[in-house]
């Protein structure tokens, strides 16, 4: 069989489903296509979008859910196993972890992440979260540390398996977090170094650790779309400061069909008249996004319970095919590199976008045709 070649780095304008490990998806909805997150519609799912030539899939990294009539993500795939599974069975796509630093242990979790890309030959991200939702932490008998300290820890945990992928010899490590000594993993990564990493970058503080350590930088939108890139040229300044370059990840959830009219409808059906409402209510309690919300320009204000049902709180992308594509270059022109897609069921509602959208941002030259490859 021959070496997978990983597409991640095939496209300008890069794209991959996001959150389809969870039941509901980015949709918390009541509509009868909701997403159940089962092995077997991930796998469809994946295959999916491995045949189209998407970069990647990116899991949510989550331990409780919504509540609500459906329980909005209760039903949620532990990351690392989910990834080790998908990439045995896909031959291009990129499929990342989304690991809570508190609680995997770092020489473990260096040699899960190991065994995960050798499966894959190359293809394993990590995603990594330093802790927010104090209820999950909760669950496993672990306190979250103040912020600024959880960055601290993040450090000190990347430190770790950084060393443990790279160096052949037995190392200790005496930190506040971790004391760990005679460290020796093996497998390493396929390619002898790290994995693509990411992490969500917000504060201040998050952004100076996905600068210092990361790939990929993942934002949401919070402005104007037209302001979008002042705000990346900050966080690409940051990365400067460490000597590297980074690129920008977001997340969004599209509906795309036919017509704007069709589209805006099914949006409206879905999102407002078929929404959980309450796990929509206690997802923007639980996250914060109302005290996080009056940032935000009044165009994104017109319906914050919508968007949390529609997409977990990401930004909306609905319409025709040529509003989708066209949204999307324009998003990309402003600095955003790679887009984390949500459907309220991948497997129904990607075709549609896969032979409309796919070739337009083609002709657009930001993305490629997808790899074909003989075994």
């Amino acid at each position: 069989m021959k070496t997978a070649t990983r597409s991640f780095d095939r496209n300008q304008l890069k794209l991959g489903f996001f959150g389809l490990n969870c039941s509901g998806g980015l949709s918390a909805t009541l509509v009868p296509e909701r997403w159940e997150g089962s092995w077997d519609e991930n796998l469809a799912a994946a295959t999916l979008a491995d045949n189209a030539g998407l970069d990647f899939l990116l899991p949510l990294g989550r331990w409780r859910g919504y509540g609500g009539k459906t329980d909005h993500n209760g039903g949620v795939m532990e990351t690392l196993s989910w990834a080790a599974g998908v990439l045995a069975c896909t031959r291009n796509i990129m499929a990342f972890s989304t690991v809570h630093v508190p609680l995997f242990n770092p020489v473990v979790a260096a040699k899960q992440m190991a065994t995960a890309d050798q499966i894959g030959k190359g293809r394993f991200g990590l995603n990594i979260v330093c802790g927010w939702n104090q209820k999950e932490f909760d669950m496993a008998g672990v306190d979250l540390n103040e912020h600024e300290r959880r960055y601290d820890q993040g450090q000190e945990w990347v430190d770790i398996m950084t060393r443990a992928w790279i160096e052949d010899e037995p190392f200790d490590y005496e930190g506040d977090f971790y004391q760990v000594h005679g460290v020796l993993a093996k497998p390493k990564m396929s390619g002898r170094g790290k994995p693509l990493m990411v992490c969500a970058a917000n504060s201040g503080t998050g952004r100076e650790f996905a600068a210092r350590n990361c790939d990929m930088m993942f934002t949401g939108i919070k402005t104007e779309i037209d302001e979008i890139s002042a705000d990346i040229v900050s966080l690409k300044a940051t990365a400067k400061t460490y000597n590297r370059e980074i690129g920008v990840f977001t997340n969004c959830y599209v509906v795309c069909r036919p017509t704007l009219k069709e589209a805006e409808e099914y949006h409206h059906y879905y999102a407002v008249e078929m929404a959980d409402k309450e796990a929509a209510a206690n997802l923007v309690e639980g996250r914060n996004v109302r005290g996080r919300f009056d940032y935000l320009p009044d165009y994104m204000k017109k319906n914050l319970h919508q968007r949390a049902a529609g997409g977990n709180g990401a930004f909306p992308i609905v319409g025709a095919p040529d509003d989708v594509a066209e949204l999307l270059v324009r998003l990309h022109t402003q600095g955003i590199d790679a887009f984390a897609m949500g459907f309220v069921n991948y497997v129904d509602h990607f075709p549609f976008f896969r032979d409309e959208v796919l070739p337009r941002l083609e002709r657009a030259g930001v993305r490629k045709p997808p790899l074909q490859l003989n075994f």
